[in-house]
């Protein structure tokens, strides 16, 4: 099942790798330790409010936004299907993840007709 743990994690990385923060620049910029950040990402613990707080000033998101978009939410029910997609697409570039989306696009249209 997919922990909330993880999914956090994934967003976070995805958030951080989207401003082409490292992890070092991204714990200075919290006032936190590397560790933390390594932890965090990997979904290895959990953390405080106030580093959650911290973490979507420094990367220009809505705390919500760290826990799932849409309809997805992490939840002790849910596939980890999702969760794995998030964590393989996290370190991806935006011309990459740009590219992946047309991908998927055209194989949802295939799949439609």
């Amino acid at each position: 099942m997919a922990r909330l743990e993880e999914q956090f994690g994934a967003f976070v990385r995805h958030h951080r790798k989207r401003l082409n923060l490292t992890q070092p620049q991204l714990a200075e910029k919290i006032d936190r330790q590397l560790n933390a950040i390594k932890n965090i990402e990997s979904g290895k613990k959990g953390t405080t409010f106030e580093t959650i707080d911290r973490l979507a000033q420094a990367l220009e998101v809505d705390p919500r936004d760290l826990f799932g978009c849409g309809d997805f939410a992490a939840r002790s029910d849910r596939d980890d299907s999702l969760v794995d997609i998030i964590k393989l697409l996290s370190p991806l570039s935006e011309p990459e993840l740009a590219a992946i989306k047309v991908l998927v696009e055209a194989g949802l249209k295939l799949r439609r007709t």
